[in-house]
Parts: structure tokens; C-alpha cells; sequence
């Protein structure tokens, strides 16, 4: 088994919410920052790889690699450190949760102009500090919202769902009848939540361009806002180690373009959203945790993550 599926296991997240449940935050990040200092050491592991692999082409060829070795070291810590957060807010219930989230007022401005014109929306981002915490505070503010996921098999994943359930927030992975769900919840004004930078594990998508690569990347939030006429917006949330806080911010909204046939509409729609999303990574590739391959690594990339460890 490798670190990342252990990471993702059941027990890591057992284990993370007794640490969140009896730890002060000032011991728990302590304890955060020893563990993600441990791990940027392991430039081996396939997480560190991908972490690393990644970076590189958000940051540029011409970025010297020990430049990308710390900015995925600060991913790992702002990691740590926001899913502490995460586990200590929870244990404390729906107040601390809230108590940690900041919402800059255009969002909700945005989902009030929604709400008068009784319409749903895909609210789309990338997989930065604290997109949990954020989702699960505005469910908490009771917002009908739901999240659109990959079907994913370790024990730790179906934990995090419970969780995320046990807050209001319903968890949907991607299947046929819970997109019809989906489109039913869009067509009643309700709120689907999605990530739209990690590649489908089981070979879907479509080949986009990111970050000047292409990158086989998901559509189906283009394609249920088509369906629906359903608005999209792209939000950002940022983990604020000082303050401790998640800071949750509108990058962008939009409606459908229609344009020639209903595939180059799908597609063109889809570089819309990223092209957002992408100066919301690059304004803090810190942030971006995102240990899954994006693009297909070359025998250089791999040889600079590994580096000289």
C-alpha cells in the first residue's frame, strides 16, 4: 500500500478527528506542520511525485526546482494545517464551523440574485485549502447544496461522505441516476458543488488545455448547466494559516455560450471555466492540493521530483 492510500484510509481520518476532538489548534499544528515536514522529505513517495510533477507545470519550466520543492512543501503544510482546522471545527460543531469561515459578501450576493430568480447553479473551483470546511459552512447556513465526486473505493473516502452527510452537505458521486438527480436538484434552484481539475479516474473527460498542457479534465458541470440553464460560478477558497480561518471568494460567474455544435459548445464552455480557475491556482499554487497527475508526466518531470533523495 502506498502513502497516499494510507493517508486516505479510514483509520488517517479516524485518527485526524480524535486529534481535532483533544487537541488545542497551537498542539495540533505543532503535531501538522512535524508530520507534512516529514512527508516533503519523502521526494520518492508517489504523492510527493505527483505533488511536485504538478507544481512544476503550474509554476513553469523556468522556475528553478528547488523553488517548486518549497512551494510543494507549503502545499503540504497549508494541507495539514487547514484539514487540523477542519477536524477541530467539527468536533465542535455547527458554530465553530461557521467561527472559521470567511465569505466575502459578493458570494452571497450572488446566491441571493439566485435564490430571487429561482434558479440553480454549479458552484465550480479548483481543489484548494479548505474547499471542505467551505462547502460544509454553507451548508450550515442552509443552503440546499450538493457535491458531485468520483466514485472512490478506499475506506476513507466513504467516512469523509458520512461526514460531509452528517453536516447537511449530501455527497453524490458520479453515476448515472445521481446525475439525474443532479439535474433534477439544478432544475429546482438548488446548488451542485463540484471540482473540475482533477482528471476522471475511470478514463472520462475531455482533453483541455491547462496551464498550456492538455489535460483530460471533467465537463459534466458544462454539460448539466447546459441541460438546465443552470448559471455557473467560480468560487475560491484560500486557508489563511495566520488568522486559522478559510477565506471563501467569487473568481467568476457565467452563463452558457452557445457556440457551432453542441460538442465545441461543451468544450468551449469548460476552457471558460478553467481559464478562471487556473489564475486562482497561480495567484496561490500554495494552496493547490492536488495530489493526483494532471498531465502525463515525462521522464523529466519524475527525475526532478525525485531530485537527490
Amino acid at each position: 500500500m502506498d502513502l497516499q492510500s494510507v493517508l486516505n484510509s479510514a483509520e488517517a481520518l479516524r485518527v485526524g478527528l480524535w486529534l481535532g476532538r483533544h487537541m488545542s489548534p497551537a498542539v495540533g499544528h505543532r503535531l501538522a506542520d512535524a508530520v507534512t515536514t516529514a512527508l516533503a522529505r519523502r521526494r520518492r513517495a508517489s504523492l510527493y511525485r505527483n505533488l511536485f510533477n504538478n507544481l512544476r507545470v503550474v509554476l513553469g519550466p523556468e522556475v528553478p526546482d528547488e523553488l517548486v520543492h518549497r512551494t510543494a512543501a507549503q502545499v503540504l503544510r497549508n494541507t495539514g494545517r487547514s484539514y487540523f482546522s477542519f477536524y477541530h471545527a467539527f468536533a465542535r460543531g455547527r458554530q465553530a464551523v461557521l467561527d472559521r469561515v470567511e465569505v466575502h459578501p459578493q458570494v452571497f450576493a450572488y446566491l441571493e440574485e439566485l435564490t430571487y430568480q429561482r434558479r440553480g447553479a454549479l458552484i465550480v473551483g479548483g481543489h484548494l485549502s479548505g474547499f471542505d470546511l467551505g462547502a460544509i459552512a454553507f451548508a450550515y447556513m442552509g443552503y440546499r447544496i450538493a457535491a458531485l465526486a468520483y466514485a472512490a473505493p478506499t475506506s476513507g473516502y466513504d467516512l469523509q461522505n458520512r461526514i460531509r452527510q452528517e453536516a447537511g452537505l449530501e455527497w453524490l458521486p458520479i453515476d448515472p441516476s445521481v446525475l439525474r438527480r443532479a439535474l433534477h436538484q439544478l432544475r429546482e434552484g438548488g446548488l451542485i458543488v463540484t471540482g473540475v481539475d482533477r482528471p476522471d479516474p475511470h478514463g472520462g473527460g475531455e482533453l483541455l488545455p491547462f496551464f498550456g498542457r492538455p489535460a483530460r479534465l471533467p465537463v459534466g458541470h458544462v454539460r448539466l448547466a447546459l441541460q438546465t440553464g443552470a448559471a455557473v460560478g467560480v468560487v475560491v477558497t484560500e486557508y489563511l494559516a495566520a488568522q486559522d480561518r478559510v477565506r471563501v471568494f467569487l473568481a467568476g460567474m457565467m452563463d452558457m455560450e452557445q457556440v457551432g455544435s453542441r460538442q465545441e459548445t461543451v468544450l468551449h464552455n469548460a476552457r471558460r471555466v478553467l481559464a478562471i480557475v487556473e489564475r486562482a491556482i497561480l495567484a496561490h499554487p500554495d494552496q493547490w492540493q492536488m495530489f493526483y497527475p494532471v498531465w502525463e508526466a515525462t521522464d523529466g518531470d519524475q527525475g526532478s521530483a525525485i531530485g537527490d533523495r
